[in-house]
């Protein structure tokens, strides 16, 4: 060990005296060599008091030298010249080292489900507690910055009142294992994410999860759900909590009054929204029932027992294997098939197929928008109204709805399939025709437009993968012969 080197244990406490002829001195180190108290005695059968020279001298001989406190030596010799005793008068001290912070990890995600900065729920009361926010969603794309490891501080050495430095020991490096769709770069710095997914830390262990898997009901222990991946529910969906997952959602359960989002396919045993409870998906929806909700789906909606009293919305096909829709509204650009449609309770059902709902929503607006700007126009005083800008505004408005008007999509189909029963009052749209169905019908049933005469065509049922424009084709050219 170098000889100017400090080891804590190496050196204990220890008294250095000296007796002079008019004073006895004495330097006390303390067991970490920080400390040096002096002790003064003058002497009670006279002689000279210590003077200052004397004091350097015996500091010196004793290798005290680090850390001397001025104030200390003044106050020291004061009380030697008007013979006052001195007792533990801190004269010098050292300095303590600074042990080395142990290695960190700075995490570079945010969490998807933190709350807002002005403090509000889920909910929109401000200063709550949010209960369904139980856990943090750190989600991440491929090639994300995931985290930064940070190296441990080497500290700071200190210095004892002899001189000696004090070693620090150095922090200790993270102790960290690089898991699933995780890499760590090359200067052994930052990790970065190779998939989609959640940043998961178990075990000394970071890695990217993409598949997120509940063992039982999503409620207050699981808290609500923000997901980048695909998410599997082995129980239901409770009242008031949200899933959202980007690659899709499995619920082998059923849905209350919830929030179920995903750009992916969506599963569940049945859903009972209560009017409330809102699913969109950008994939398509297979469920046994579902009752009293709001649906927007960008593919099919596959329900095996019944659909009821719900909105829907939904740019695939609409099919109920077993059951019937009943009550609420139902949008599907490719086509409807069901086994009855409609009540014989008189329950409003509406059906509206081969029809963009989008487009349907665009037109609405455009004719809104357009009756604003008549009674604009009619309500303002004669002379003040610009007649060059305002057939301009409704120019404008026209070929707007021209242009979503002449929209095709590859999908359309405007046809209905009844397999049992079309119940009196039931209304349906097929492309830009309504009607009220005013009398029962029995199935099974295609209903398609008639082009030729106007109305609807009921015909004997056929596949939805049968097109209604096919079929339709095929009496037009049967007329022109």
């Amino acid at each position: 060990m170098a000889e100017n080197q400090f080891t804590k244990g190496a050196e204990s406490a220890s008294r250095f005296e000296v007796k002079r002829y008019g004073y006895t001195l004495t330097f006390e180190i303390s067991q970490d060599v920080l400390e040096c108290h002096c002790f003064y005695e003058p002497s009670t059968i006279g002689g000279p008091p210590l003077t200052e020279s004397e004091l350097q001298g015996h500091l010196a001989q004793f290798k005290i030298k680090e850390g001397i406190v001025p104030e200390s030596v003044a106050s020291l010799l004061i009380s030697a010249a008007g013979a006052k005793p001195v007792r533990g008068l801190l004269l010098a001290r050292g300095i303590p080292m600074i042990p080395g912070k142990d290695g960190y990890i700075v995490i570079n995600v945010t969490d998807d489900l933190a709350k807002t900065e002005t403090g509000e729920s889920s909910d929109g009361a401000a200063g709550t507690v949010d209960f369904r926010k139980v856990q943090s969603f750190m989600n991440v794309d491929a090639g994300d910055l995931v985290a930064t490891i940070m190296p441990p501080d080497p500290g700071k050495p200190g210095r004892t009142v002899m001189g000696k430095e004090i070693q620090s020991p150095p922090g200790a490096p993270v102790k960290l294992k690089v898991g699933r769709n995780v890499r760590l770069d090359d200067a052994g710095e930052n990790i970065f994410a190779e998939a989609t997914g959640r940043v998961f830390f178990k075990d000394n262990e970071i890695s990217v999860e993409d598949i997120y898997e509940i063992n039982g009901n999503v409620g207050f222990k699981v808290g609500n759900i923000a997901f980048k991946g695909y998410v599997v529910v082995k129980g239901d969906v409770l009242d008031g909590f949200f899933v959202k997952a980007t690659k899709g959602i499995k619920i082998h359960g059923n849905i209350g009054v919830c929030k179920i989002e995903s750009d992916g396919d969506i599963s569940f045993c049945g859903m009972s929204g209560q009017g409330t409870g809102t699913i969109k998906c950008g994939g398509s929806i297979s469920a046994n029932f579902i009752y009293d909700a709001l649906v927007e789906c960008a593919g099919n909606i596959t329900a095996d027992t019944e659909i009821r009293n719900s909105e829907i919305k939904c740019l695939g096909a609409i099919t109920v294997n077993k059951g019937g829709l009943t009550g609420g509204e139902y949008f599907a650009l490719a086509g409807i098939e069901c086994v009855t449609f409609g009540s014989r309770t008189s329950l409003r059902t509406r059906a509206v197929a081969g029809v963009h709902y989008g487009d349907l929503e665009e037109l609405n607006s455009l004719f809104n928008e357009l009756k604003r700007l008549v009674a604009e126009f009619t309500s303002a005083p004669k002379g003040t109204v610009d007649m060059k800008e305002f057939a301009k505004k409704r120019v404008a408005i026209t070929e707007r709805t021209q242009e979503v008007r002449s929209r095709t999509y590859e999908q359309c189909n405007p046809k209905i399939n009844i397999k049992k029963m079309l119940y009196e009052g039931a209304n349906i749209t097929l492309g830009m025709i309504t009607e009220v169905i005013r009398e029962e019908r029995m199935g099974p049933v295609s209903i398609i437009e008639n082009s030729i005469d106007g109305g609807f065509r009921f015909l004997g049922m056929t596949p939805l993968s049968i097109k209604a424009h096919v079929i339709e084709q095929t009496f037009k050219m049967t007329a022109s012969v």
